[in-house]
């Protein structure tokens, strides 16, 4: 979300900065020789002028315009403490016409907000909602973000939706901050509102069609997820690695096998994702899952990533699947494994039964011979050598 507050803290103010019923003459003489030091970038000179004028005997307006200009030289050092207590000096000294006024109050409520005073900004802003000088779009926009930072989130979605209801052009932080607000009260149906009309209205974005997407899922329709990353996609708007992987994995949870493994082997391909452990496993579910195994075998005894047991077994099983027995059994005995684990009874009941489909009894109960005392596979290992030998 907004991380910094960017200010507009020029005040135009209604009033003569010279009015003889108001104003010395050598008040304002001073205060023109501050200005052009000023504006000469002489700011440590102007200052002292300033100061000198402050311990002088002043009238409030006078002092009102003193400290305006001081406040001009600390806007432009960053000092935006200083300048907030200069406002409300010129605020209660109350020397100004109301716009001139109204519009030093909005300005120190977007002062607040940059040095995190959240309540003061919200106080003040309030307290313009009546102005007739301030446009009330300018005074939803402090509300929002006061509510928002001081954790009123539901205050914040109201104000928000009360600025949208009147402004014509909208920029994207703010459909952000109501998104963000909603999330954090967890609506997600005033979420999920949002996000449509981001994707609707800023429709290259990738992370909103993902997040769309996503919040179609946790609302459990995954149909309208699917259908929303499809689009994406089909319009060149996913590119990222992490978001393929999640159309892919909401076409997984859909169960559309083939296309997943179709479009994760082009973006390999197109060198979008590179491929890893990760990508290697889901293109190997999806494989399986869409009965495409030769596919699967291919890519079991290609890939870098296969040489584990658990891939070595996969690719034996789907072997013994497709009546390769000798290939499953060459494939088990390059397997290394210890005596008795779990996966060393699985290799060798998998060995016993490419033996007993070769029409090699007598070397398939030797096998199952081994597994008879293995912990995790005995039970079955007992079981078919029983049939076996009947």
């Amino acid at each position: 979300m907004i991380k910094k507050l960017f200010l507009t803290l020029a005040i135009t103010l209604s009033c003569s900065l010279y009015a003889k019923q108001h104003m010395s003459k050598s008040t304002y003489n001073s205060l023109t020789n501050a200005q052009k030091l000023m504006e000469e970038n002489k700011l440590n000179k102007a200052k002292t002028i300033l100061d000198e004028l402050l311990k002088q005997d002043k009238n409030a307006y006078e002092k009102s315009y003193i400290l305006q200009t001081l406040s001009n030289i600390y806007i432009t050092n960053n000092k935006y403490e200083k300048v907030a207590k200069i406002y409300e000096q010129i605020i209660k000294l109350n020397a100004f016409e109301p716009k001139s006024i109204d519009s030093i109050k909005y300005s120190l409520a977007k002062i607040y907000l940059s040095i995190e005073k959240y309540k003061k900004s919200l106080k003040i802003s309030e307290s313009l909602l009546n102005s007739k000088f301030i446009k009330k779009e300018d005074i939803y926009e402090n509300l929002i973000l006061g509510y928002y930072y001081n954790k009123k989130y539901k205050k914040a979605i109201d104000y928000s939706n009360r600025y949208m209801s009147i402004k014509k052009q909208i920029e994207e932080s703010w459909y952000k901050i109501l998104y963000s607000s909603y999330i954090e009260i967890k609506d997600y149906n005033g979420a999920l509102s949002t996000m449509e009309k981001m994707v609707k209205i800023f429709n290259t974005n990738e992370q909103y069609w993902v997040q769309l997407a996503s919040l179609y899922q946790q609302k459990d329709r995954l149909k309208k997820s699917l259908s929303t990353l499809e689009l994406a996609y089909k319009n060149n708007i996913l590119t990222k690695k992490d978001n393929i992987l999640y159309f892919i994995n909401i076409l997984l949870q859909n169960d559309v096998y083939n296309k997943a493994g179709i479009l994760l082997t082009k973006a390999i391909n197109q060198k979008l994702i590179e491929e890893d452990k990760k990508t290697f496993e889901i293109l190997l579910t999806c494989y399986i899952n869409a009965k495409e195994i030769d596919l699967a075998i291919k890519k079991l005894e290609s890939s870098q990533f296969a040489n584990e047991n658990k891939y070595k077994m996969i690719l034996a099983n789907l072997y013994y699947n497709k009546e390769q027995y000798n290939k499953s059994i060459k494939i088990v005995d390059s397997m290394k494994t210890k005596t008795n684990s779990k996966v060393d009874g699985e290799k060798q009941i998998l060995k016993a039964l490419c033996y007993y489909e070769l029409n090699n009894k007598t070397q398939s109960i030797k096998t199952l011979e081994k597994v008879v005392n293995n912990p995790y596979h005995k039970k079955r290992a007992r079981s078919i050598l029983k049939e076996l030998r009947s």
